[in-house]
């Protein structure tokens, strides 16, 4: 059971690390206003990959991944991830951090959310190397192991959130307001560009319908 839980903390650090549009607005947020305002976003997501593998575990698999569902969903992340990449922009030429370090704790978390659930890649993880792992899991250690496997990825995931948001903490008091709006610059291009693929993700689903 341990090997278990084990398992599935590893696979999610792994696959959360790597640069990604939740994780660029996590040091983004975290940079201007705080380790809460970072660690919230990642919640955000984190509540939404929940749902996301209840739907596996319930299943709904087959309703989540329709492809009617997923170009609308490719095309919402773009608006969201265009958003809020356009915003940064703006923040940095104004050379002004105001309106992130005003923004409630609530309005990270919701923005977490939003990222995360507009974003089919989640979904398709889901249904994927989540699914795998879970029947794995449920062969080797019975139908609580699943329970066990989900716990592990869940925390493996929540620790490299409070990771990333410990070390943009830490960072901070070393970045000068200069440096912070180009941080915020070229933040909003990352986020830009992501938004960019999920619209020619959706319109590609759009056109295969």
């Amino acid at each position: 059971m341990v090997q278990v839980v084990l398992e599935g903390t590893s696979v999610s650090v792994a696959l959360a690390a790597p640069i990604g549009p939740i994780n660029v607005e996590i040091v983004r947020r975290g940079l201007f206003g705080g380790f809460r305002h970072g660690w919230l976003v990642g919640l955000g997501a984190v509540t939404v990959d929940t749902l996301y593998c209840l739907l596996v575990v319930t299943g709904l698999a087959p309703v989540a991944d329709s492809a009617a569902l997923r170009a609308p969903l490719f095309l919402a992340g773009a608006v969201v991830l265009l958003y809020l990449g356009a915003a940064s922009l703006r923040a940095a030429r104004r050379e002004t951090v105001a309106e992130t370090r005003s923004a409630s704790p609530r309005r990270s978390f919701v923005t977490g959310m939003l990222m995360a659930a507009a974003n089919p890649l989640g979904i398709v993880y889901w249904l994927s190397v989540g699914a795998a792992m879970i029947a794995s899991a449920v062969t080797r250690g019975g139908e609580h192991a699943a329970s066990l496997l989900i716990g592990g990825v869940f925390t493996g995931v929540i620790c490299w959130v409070t990771l990333l948001s410990t070390m943009t903490q830490l960072g901070r008091r070393f970045v000068s307001p200069r440096v912070m709006c180009w941080i915020t610059g070229l933040s909003g291009a990352a986020l830009m560009l992501f938004g960019c693929y999920f619209a020619v993700q959706g319109a590609a689903a759009l056109a295969t319908r």
